[in-house]
């Protein structure tokens, strides 16, 4: 590629016949500007072009990076549900379980507890049986004694 400093330095062979080297020199002068202007811009365009591939590079890297980081963070999201479903089913069988182990406790303190009611009529009705026998007893007594009282009251009114 030509330099800017390859056309400052250019020099040609004079000859007799040919082009004013005048209109040469300033025409090459002019030459010279532009390609130093356009070389300069093409110079920072190729830095910019650099800097935009580094920038792509970065930011390919980037994205695998975040693709791997949601790749992982979907499988660990994954586990962690699965995990949650299990323990999940094991505390709802556990429940279950004491439920069961619940009800049937209180299934068998309640016949327990009907017994002990059966029990308590029985006995209840025993003490009734016994408390009217022992007031009829004692009521028959009690008439025996009046019937007593009377005779000897009889009796003595008699003599």
């Amino acid at each position: 590629m030509i330099t800017p400093n390859d056309i400052a330095t250019k020099d040609f062979k004079k000859v007799a016949v040919g082009y004013s080297p005048e209109e040469v020199d300033t025409f090459l002068d002019d030459i010279y500007e532009d390609y130093e202007r356009l070389y300069k811009e093409s110079l920072k365009e190729k830095t910019k072009v650099e800097t935009v591939a580094e920038e792509t590079d970065r930011f390919k890297n980037l994205e695998k990076s975040i693709e791997r980081t949601l790749s992982f963070a979907e499988s660990a999201a994954a586990e962690t549900k699965a995990a949650a479903q299990a323990e999940a089913e094991s505390i709802l069988s556990a429940a279950k379980t004491q439920a069961a182990e619940i009800i049937s406790a209180a299934r068998t303190k309640s016949y327990e507890l009907e017994q002990e009611i059966a029990a308590l009529e029985s006995r209840y009705e025993l003490m009734k049986t016994r408390v009217k026998l022992l007031l009829y007893a004692e009521i028959e007594l009690l008439d025996k004694n009046e019937i007593l009282a009377e005779k000897e009251a009889n009796a003595e009114t008699t003599k």
